[in-house]
């Protein structure tokens, strides 16, 4: 009885959509669906992930996609659907999100961030084609550690300072509204926002096409200043544009107050410093090379070192004024991702000290042992005020350095530099970022 009942539901049923569909207005009018299909696909715009995988409600759609690769559209069922994004090849999901995907409609999931805290954002390609001789442009800064960005397009030998900016003050996370520009080849610029001297990527030539529709996706570099890009077309490919520089400052800190000097390639870091010293970053050409280093007038032989684009390092020249040596440390200047924390290491560079240095914050020791020449890497720590920091050796009872009023802001990158000889250390607490 009961499954003559359900039979003569379900026919009654069926009719009554027939009679809905017939009379596109008995029934609710004509009002769209949610059923049909849309279509996604991803770009892994992470440099931190050689290869990512995108699942739509645990069916792998783009897989193996390394960094600045946009896998083919798939179509899914329309309406709310699970994306997961994986390591390639990978069970375990790296982020997953809920989306609601309208029929009808193309997507790109944009895969970003550094190695453990992967996001996604969900770009919808429905932008319009830009008029005959126009290109289309929108940017979206990937990079949250480097800060508000300005973008320009410029032709290949104009100075930026006449250039106005194509894209204002785009700040991490966020996706700038489309900017109409001239079809054709432009040099790439992008800036501190609002300060022109803040170069952080330069490429000789990039190309939008009339008609064209173009995301600029801004990525971070490893040293947390420096950015990459990636253009990638609407319903189209991408394409890579590394960073070719990288930041690079000196520290100097050989015995007897010698005096450093020192360049990358033809780029001048230091110049006669006398030590102990802290230089500024410089943005020098990345690349593999033999450093110029002399102290007190005289040539060191200094190996090839290798500089990443988009990294920050600190060439560090210290120890003995009879036997300098040269050491290159990578910084690590990315901001804390969490408020209320703050990033803080040791550098421990004291001519004549054979031994290993301890960092305490509130008599909590942080880091480790840190042997001279060598710098700790960060550990977080509680941002606070009145803070009291100490720098300890195992042959000396009272510390070599002492705050006990030290500040350090939420999401702040410092360093302790210890230098100078075992005779007369100086202490410097350098706040990078």
């Amino acid at each position: 009885m009961t499954r003559m009942v359900m039979g003569t539901r379900r026919r009654w049923l069926a009719w009554l959509g027939v009679l809905c569909v017939a009379t596109l207005g008995a029934c609710g009018g004509g009002g769209s669906s949610s059923s049909g299909q849309a279509s996604i696909r991803m770009i892994n715009a992470s440099p931190g992930y050689a290869a990512l995988d995108l699942l739509v409600d645990d069916t792998r759609e783009n897989a193996s996609l390394a960094y600045g690769t946009v896998g083919e559209y798939k179509a899914v069922d329309a309406g709310s659907v699970v994306t997961t994004v994986t390591q390639a090849g990978g069970s375990t999901a790296v982020t997953t999100s809920g989306r609601t995907l309208a029929k009808d409609t193309s997507y790109t999931v944009v895969a970003y961030g550094p190695a453990g805290s992967l996001k996604t954002a969900l770009l919808e390609d429905n932008l319009s084609a830009a008029d005959s001789g126009k290109g289309k442009l929108v940017v979206f800064n990937t990079a949250v550690d480097s800060g508000s960005l300005d973008v320009y397009l410029t032709g290949s030998d104009d100075a930026l300072d006449d250039a106005s900016a194509t894209v204002s003050a785009v700040t991490g996370g966020s996706v700038a509204s489309y900017s109409t520009v001239t079809s054709g080849t432009y040099r790439l610029r992008v800036t501190g926002a609002g300060d022109k001297n803040d170069l952080r990527l330069d490429v000789p030539a990039v190309t939008l096409g009339s008609t064209q529709v173009a995301t600029l996706i801004v990525t971070p570099g490893s040293g947390g200043v420096l950015v990459h890009a990636l253009l990638l077309t609407q319903g189209g490919a991408a394409a890579v544009h590394h960073n070719t520089l990288a930041r690079a400052r000196v520290v100097a800190s050989v015995a007897a107050n010698a005096r450093v000097s020192a360049a990358w390639g033809t780029r001048a870091l230091m110049t006669s410093g006398a030590s102990p010293a802290i230089g500024s970053y410089a943005t020098v050409t990345a690349a593999t090379v033999a450093p110029q280093v002399s102290v007190d007038g005289v040539a060191l032989a200094v190996p090839e070192l290798a500089l990443a684009a988009g990294s920050d390092s600190t060439l560090l020249v210290w120890g003995d004024a009879a036997a300098p040596q040269v050491v290159l440390i990578n910084d690590d200047n990315r901001l804390p991702s969490t408020s209320g924390y703050a990033k803080l290491r040791l550098f421990n560079a004291v001519a004549g000290l054979g031994d290993a240095l301890t960092l305490t914050v509130d008599f909590s020791a942080i880091g480790g042992d840190v042997v001279p020449g060598m710098a700790a890497a960060y550990t977080g720590v509680n941002a606070a005020t009145s803070l009291r920091l100490e720098v300890t050796s195992p042959l000396q009872v009272a510390p070599l350095y002492a705050l006990s009023d030290a500040t350090l802001a939420s999401r702040g990158v410092y360093t302790l530099f210890v230098l100078g000889e075992s005779s007369r250390i100086t202490s410097a607490l350098r706040k990078e970022r």
